[in-house]
């Protein structure tokens, strides 16, 4: 674990040099990440991969589309406020959908585990960023 929070201190500077290509060696490294988190067995990562990853295109569908509302112009606020709501309400029934299929892959304490794995790096993520920011 420490191994791969060093390789993300190290990596999030240079990552963040390179414009293009930034946000797949993010997810490369998230990957990483959530694999030893998980600790996957072959069978586990074979099931499990393809539905993490279709729960990470439509997830981002989702951010993508709720980014492009928020930045609309001349919009009542009541209504950007309902919008608001509804893409939460969205990501939470995705989520929800896709606890399922992550059971139908892994036990219930890897999908806990996933779930942590994925806070841990958006938090650790977030504190890089912002380190550099200061710097």
């Amino acid at each position: 674990m420490y191994t791969i929070i060093v390789c993300l201190t190290l990596c999030i500077p240079s990552i963040a040099q390179e414009h293009r290509g930034r946000s797949e060696q993010i997810e490369a490294i998230k990957v990483a990440f959530i694999t030893s988190k998980l600790d996957l067995t072959s069978d586990e990562a074979q099931k499990f991969w393809p539905v993490y990853n279709n729960y990470q295109k439509e997830f981002m569908v989702l951010l993508k589309k709720r980014r492009e509302a928020r930045n609309e112009k001349n919009i009542d606020p009541n209504e950007m406020i309902n919008a608001d709501i509804s893409y939460e309400s969205k990501m939470l029934d995705l989520k929800k959908k896709y606890k399922k299929l992550f059971l139908k892959a892994i036990p219930p304490q890897k999908v806990l585990a996933l779930y942590q794995a994925e806070r841990e790096f958006r938090e650790h993520l977030i504190n890089q960023l912002n380190k550099r920011r200061k710097d």
